[in-house]
């Protein structure tokens, strides 16, 4: 579990982002959004494909991270519940075989 960098310190922002180009592209996901980065475009990478965000007053203080997910979630949970509708399937033909000897 990572630790919440304190309040009393600086947020952690490792670019010097005075000098933007439009749609930066960024690889830290774990860079605080500050009043800087207002009103503009990023690209962050996601794993297999770049995600892109623009920055509004309600990302402010929330980090990089937060808003592009690396895993998806729905095709492993369609994969268990495939799984499991099978499993059932196999377990009544079982006990239908069971109850014809």
């Amino acid at each position: 579990m990572r630790i919440k960098r304190s309040i009393w310190k600086f947020p952690h922002n490792p670019y010097n982002f005075f000098f933007f180009k439009p749609d930066l592209k960024v690889l830290n996901r774990n860079i605080t959004l500050t009043s800087k980065f207002e009103d503009k475009k990023f690209s962050c990478h996601k794993g297999k494909v770049i995600g892109k965000l623009n920055i509004t007053s309600q990302h402010l203080g929330h980090k990089f991270g937060e808003f592009f997910l690396t895993k998806v979630l729905g095709e492993r949970i369609a994969y268990r519940k495939r799984q499991k509708a099978l499993l059932k399937k196999a377990k009544h033909k079982i006990k239908l075989l069971r109850k014809k000897t």
